[in-house]
C-alpha cells in the first residue's frame, strides 16, 4: 500500500513538472540533450505539445489513483 502510495504521488510530482515546462517555455528542460531528438524532429513547439500531453497525462494517473478522483476508465 505504502509503494503505491509513492508511486502514485512521483507520477503526480513528475507530470506536474512536464506540464509546467512544456507551459513556462523552460529553457534548462527543453536545452536537455534528450529532450534535442523531439525538438529536432517536431520543433520546439511540437516538443512542448508533446511534453504537456504528457505530462498532463502523468498527473492524471497519479491523482487518479492517488485520490481515487475517477479522471481516466483505468
Amino acid at each position: 500500500m505504502e509503494q503505491s502510495i509513492i508511486l502514485n504521488g512521483l507520477f503526480l510530482f513528475f507530470g506536474l513538472i512536464l506540464f509546467i515546462a512544456a507551459l513556462l517555455n523552460w529553457h534548462y528542460f527543453f536545452n536537455q540533450r534528450k529532450a534535442q531528438f523531439l525538438i529536432k524532429a517536431f520543433g520546439i513547439n511540437g516538443a512542448r505539445i508533446i511534453y504537456g500531453l504528457l505530462g498532463l497525462f502523468f498527473a492524471l494517473i497519479g491523482a487518479n489513483q492517488l485520490f481515487g478522483l475517477n479522471l481516466l476508465p483505468l
